[in-house]
Order: structure tokens, then C-alpha cells, then sequence
């Protein structure tokens, strides 16, 4: 089929502002118990709250276990919040952060006590032994501030009693085959939990504990006792996070490689490995930026083939085995695997694709050189199957970098990302230095250095991808959250992009040292400096600090309930742009916290965001209708 040829950025797509809503669906969390497979999901039909979620083998769809929407908001960010065996599905209720047990067909039945205030007690990681004991993190507010505990509750008698205290932060506890060890990981202020890590064994009758791995430049994670009662646990003593399994008082790495078999905890209670009944492991690896999926048994990692590129949970029990996945031509989706054989399985839980497969844009795994050393990028070129853009022109393109800014852009179907690429824009994703999946030495690129590696690092993968003729330098446009909003604020001082959307970003990190999210109180000591030798450099790399170089036109998202990154931060910078006459937009969400999940404010932002990009590069005038207002839109070039 001959396509049409039209400007790059006009073409009509197949990702409409409804079906990019509709297919927002999160699956996270995967639980194995028997045949059956738990999982949770968000539905974009009740506001996007998530709600657990059960296939049974052999009775066709999933189905809603429950009306009770689960979520943990333990240290903010949340945890865990499902945990199911021998036919006990124990949740984290998101409205009052209490532990339920769920049962289909029956009201949920509470497990915690209420707490004295709303969410002043909150729950997360929850794991179940075989004798009807819960183990979970306990994280409450106290006059002094807020402590982590671990605490047992009994199913039987509802009875929740402290095991363990004394430091700032814990991790997700288990519970060993007999019950009488608690493993759980813990650290302590100025650390964050890939910076250094102890792992504690815990005897819960006396509540007597010992230092068992880790300790000062070690991150240790995801401990997990197998059906015998061997520990085993994820450790970056080699400079990578490989499984290890304990020998003794010695640990014996069971994936010697450089490749990273966990994420960076700032959820507590994630599954990149499960044991299966045929006594080998089944595991996920991150390696040059792909996930794998494999298995470890006494012969060694083997992978599994499949067409998974980032994958988010396994889940196994004696008789299931399954993971939560993406792919280049799909979004996260929930497939079985056969025990067995180690195949991929039926999938169990999708979302349909919005797009034919010749309208999607695949991942391309890119490494250029920077100041910094080689920096890791992930292209998606312009797609279409009907249309193409003027021969010899080079596209407009979305720099997107990721929050964290300890995180990383996973290559995998995305309707974000395809709703640009597939109207014409190339969509460009940045792992700059200090990013998850490629080892220690390359996260602690960022230490001291936020505000300048990845400033440096995105703008070198614009420049590299420019003379490949891969994007126009002219017309690269930019959306950042959180703590991208650094980084995309440090490009638009540089005159790197043509305009950017930021949502609740950062834009004065002095400010943010005050008052901050508990689990963050020192983060920015490491990616910046101590306070007050490092006030300078605050100053320096904040967008308020340096307003009067800003000319970039902007757009600022925020909800008016954000604990993490509060909403004065965009307002300080609206004004700022307002007094210099910079275009701008301003849209303050009422109701939403850090990271909006009401569908209907993605809708609305999508829409805003596309408009706005469109009028600046010159593409079309901007929708009045969307009630918003572009302040100084005289400034903006003429439409074309």
C-alpha cells in the first residue's frame, strides 16, 4: 500500500484521547496459590482504583474478587498490597491502609485495627505462612514522626502484635517454611535502599534479631526463604544485583553476571523471583536495557523464550507459574507458564491494542557516548501504515526522561509513547546515568551529579539522534515528572527543546529538603550534596534559581493534594514565567496527589499536552476549548 504523504506530527492516528484512557490498565503484583493466579488491576471505569483480580484454570475469564480497592501508601510510594496462600487472599485497603482478608462472595473482613486517624497507620507487604500467621510492614505515624515496625497478626484471633523495631526503614518480611524466622530487610537515614542495606533474621517469639548480609555500600533486597528453608536474597556485592542463596554463614551467588535481577526498592515487596515445585527458580533479569525471563536450576541460569521486553512480577506456587509482562506490540499483561516445560502459557488478563501492528513504533535499544560515559536511550521512530512525512525531513520528536531519578524507561508497548509516534513525532527515552538496570557504577553516576549528568546524557542522545537525521534538533519538545522536572528544566535553560509539559515537577530542590517525603528526608544529599556545604549547588540546579535564562514555553500539571513535591513548587515557577512574560500554562488538578490516577485527568492533560506542542511547533492552533489559558501566547512564533 502506497502511504500518504503529510507533515510529520499531523497524521491522523488510531490512539484516540478515549483509547488512551481505556487502555491505561496497571496489572502489578502477582500471586500464585495452587492453580490459581491473583493479580492486581486498575480499571479505568471506577476512577482507576485497583482491585484484586483471580483466574482460575479452566474457568475462562478473570474474575473481580472483591469491591474493596487495595492499595499500600506505605513511605509514600506504597507497597505490595496482596498476599494469597492455601486459599487466603490478605489485602491492603487503599482508603484506610487496614489489612483485610478477602473471601468471593463475602464482605471483607478486617485484620488490623482501625486506626486513631485517617491513614495514620498504614500496611503494606503482607506475607502468609502455612499456620494462619500474617507477617507485614507496619509503617506509623507517631507524635514524634512516623516509624516502620514489623508486625505478626493471627488470622485466627485477629490478635497484631510488633516483632521488630529500631530502624528507620524496612522492607517486606517473610515468613520461613516453620514459621520461627522472620527475614527482613532494613536501613537507616542518610541511606536509601540502594545505597546500603542490612538483612536481618528475626526470631518473632523474642523478637531477637541478627545481621545476616549487607552492610555499608551493599544493596541487599527481596529476601525469600525457598520450600526447604534455604535464605535467599538479591545483593549488589558484585557491583550488580544477582540472586545469592545462603550456605552456611556463607552466600553463594546462584547468577554470577553483569545483569540486574531486581529494580530499586522503593516499593517494598517486589517478586523478581519465585520457586517452582519442580525445584528450579524462576527469575527476571534486566540486561542492556531488555528484561528476560529464565529459570535456575543445578545446571545454571537458562532463559525462557519469549516476547517479553520488560517485566514487571513472577509468581509461582506448586501448581502455576506466571509473570506480568510487556512486549514491543503489548502492554503489561498477565500469561501463565507451563511449570513443565517452561513455555509461555496461555495469557490470562490483556489490554487490546489500540493499534494494528504496522502502526506500532518498536523499540530501539540505542548507546551514544556523553560527558559521562556511554548513556543508554531507547528510540521509537514515527509509525504509521497510511501515512508518511515529507522525504528528507527529519521528525519532530518527545524527549521523555524518567522520574526517580533512581528508576528507568522500560522498551516496551506504550500507549503514551504511541499516541506521539503514531501521529508522526519520534518519541526518545532516556536512561541517562544514575538509572536502575545497568549496575551499580552506572547508578552512582548520579552521586552529587543531579542537575548535570542527565541534563548531559539527554542532550547528547538529541545530538546523536539528530545527526543520524533520527529527530529535528529544532522541534524536540519534552515531558518530565517529579524529578525529571530537574532534568527537563536543565535542557529547556540549555535551549535543547522547543517547548516541555512538566507534571508536578520539581523546580527548587532546596525547598524540597524541607519537610520532604520520609523515605526521601536524605535522598538528595547523595544526588546533590549535604545541606547547608551544598546550598550553592540547590541554587544552582533549581529551576527558580535560574527563571531569568528560562524562554522555553512550558506547561505545569499539578494536584493540590501532592505530599511528595508540593503544588507551591509549580506555582513559584508560573509566577516566575508570568513576571518575564514567558509563555505558559498552568492547570492545577483539585483531588489529585503525586502521580494522578483519575483516567479523566490523563484525558485531560493528553489533550492539553498535544494541543500545546502542536501550537508551538507551528502545527496547528491551540484549543481554546480545553479551558485552559496559554499566558503570553503572542510571544509563540506564527502558525506556519
Amino acid at each position: 500500500m502506497t502511504k500518504s504523504v503529510r507533515p510529520f506530527g499531523t497524521w491522523p492516528s488510531g490512539v484516540s484521547l478515549d483509547a488512551l484512557v481505556a487502555g491505561a490498565v496497571t496489572r502489578r503484583w502477582p500471586c500464585a496459590d495452587g492453580d490459581d493466579l491473583y493479580w492486581v488491576e486498575s480499571d479505568p471505569a471506577r476512577a482507576g482504583r485497583a482491585f484484586v483480580r483471580r483466574h482460575r484454570l479452566g474457568r475462562g475469564e478473570p474474575e473481580w474478587v472483591a469491591d474493596l480497592a487495595v492499595r499500600s501508601r506505605v513511605h509514600s510510594y506504597g507497597a505490595r498490597p496482596l498476599a494469597v496462600r492455601d486459599g487466603h487472599v490478605v489485602v491492603v485497603g487503599d482508603d484506610d491502609q487496614r489489612l483485610y482478608l478477602l473471601a468471593p462472595g463475602r464482605a471483607p473482613e478486617a485484620l488490623s485495627a482501625p486506626p486513631p486517624a485517617p491513614r495514620s497507620v498504614r500496611h503494606g507487604a503482607p506475607d502468609l505462612d502455612g499456620r494462619g500467621r500474617v507477617v507485614a510492614l507496619r509503617e506509623r505515624d507517631t507524635a514524634t514522626g512516623a516509624i516502620d515496625e514489623i508486625v505478626l497478626i493471627d488470622l485466627a484471633s485477629r490478635s497484631e502484635s510488633s516483632v521488630l523495631t529500631g530502624h528507620d526503614f524496612f522492607g517486606a518480611p517473610v515468613l520461613s517454611p516453620d514459621g520461627r524466622r522472620v527475614a527482613v530487610v532494613a536501613w537507616d537515614h542518610p541511606d536509601m535502599p540502594w545505597d546500603s542495606t542490612v538483612l536481618l533474621e528475626v526470631d518473632p517469639a523474642d523478637g531477637t534479631s541478627r545481621v545476616v548480609l549487607g552492610g555499608p555500600g551493599e544493596s541487599v533486597t527481596q529476601p525469600r526463604y525457598g520450600p526447604d528453608g534455604t535464605l535467599y536474597a538479591i545483593t549488589d556485592r558484585s557491583g550488580w544485583w544477582n540472586l545469592h542463596r545462603r550456605d552456611g554463614e556463607a552466600w553463594v551467588n546462584v547468577t554470577p553476571s553483569e545483569a540486574e535481577f531486581a529494580p530499586p526498592s522503593w516499593l517494598a515487596g517486589e517478586t523478581s523471583y519465585a520457586f517452582v515445585a519442580d525445584g528450579s527458580v524462576l527469575l527476571t533479569w534486566t540486561r542492556d536495557g531488555l528484561d528476560h525471563v529464565g529459570v535456575v536450576t543445578p545446571g545454571g541460569l537458562a532463559a525462557l523464550e519469549g516476547p517479553w521486553t520488560a517485566v514487571g512480577a513472577v509468581a509461582a506456587s506448586e501448581g502455576a507459574a506466571a509473570l506480568v509482562a510487556g512486549g514491543a506490540l503489548f502492554a503489561d499483561r498477565v500469561q501463565r507458564l507451563s511449570p513443565r516445560s517452561r513455555r509461555p502459557g496461555p495469557v490470562v488478563a490483556s489490554t487490546e491494542p489500540a493499534l494494528g501492528p504496522d502502526d506500532v513504533a518498536r523499540p530501539e535499544l540505542l548507546a551514544v557516548a556523553s560527558p559521562s560515559g556511554r548513556v543508554h536511550a531507547i528510540y521509537y521512530p514515527p509509525t504509521s501504515a497510511a501515512f508518511t512525512g515529507p522525504s528528507g525531513e527529519a521528525p519532530p520528536a518527545v524527549l521523555h526522561t524518567h522520574s526517580g531519578p533512581t528508576r528507568r524507561a522500560l522498551a516496551q508497548f506504550d500507549l503514551e509513547v504511541q499516541f506521539f509516534t503514531s501521529r508522526g513525532y519520534a518519541y526518545l527515552d532516556v536512561n541517562y546515568g544514575g538509572s536502575a538496570g545497568f549496575g551499580r557504577a552506572y547508578r552512582e553516576r548520579l552521586r552529587g551529579q543531579w542537575g548535570v549528568v542527565d541534563v548531559d546524557d539527554a542532550a547528547a542522545c538529541v545530538r546523536a539522534l539528530a545527526e543520524r537525521g533520527r529527530l529535528d534538533p529544532a522541534r524536540v519538545v519534552s515531558i518530565g515528572a517529579s524529578a525529571s522536572g530537574v532534568t527537563t528544566l536543565g535542557l529547556a535553560r540549555r535551549g535543547v527543546l522547543a517547548a516541555a509539559s512538566l507534571r508536578y515537577p520539581v523546580t527548587d530542590l532546596r525547598r524540597l529538603t524541607v519537610n520532604p517525603a520520609r523515605l526521601e528526608a536524605h535522598y538528595l544529599d547523595g544526588l546533590v550534596g549535604p545541606s547547608p556545604e551544598a546550598d550553592h549547588l540547590y541554587a544552582e540546579r533549581s529551576a527558580l534559581g535560574f527563571a531569568d535564562e528560562l524562554s522555553t514555553p512550558l506547561l505545569l500539571f499539578h494536584g493540590t493534594e501532592d505530599q511528595v513535591v508540593p503544588l507551591e513548587q509549580s506555582l513559584a515557577l508560573a509566577a516566575a514565567l508570568e513576571a518575564r512574560g514567558v509563555p505558559h500554562g498552568l492547570v492545577v488538578v483539585e483531588g489529585e496527589g503525586h502521580g494522578f490516577t483519575d483516567p479523566a485527568t490523563w484525558r485531560r492533560e493528553a489533550a492539553i499536552e498535544e494541543s500545546f506542542f502542536a501550537r508551538v511547533l507551528g502545527l496547528a492552533p491551540f484549543d481554546e476549548g480545553l479551558g485552559v489559558e496559554i499566558r503570553h501566547a503572542g510571544a509563540l512564533a506564527p502558525l506556519g
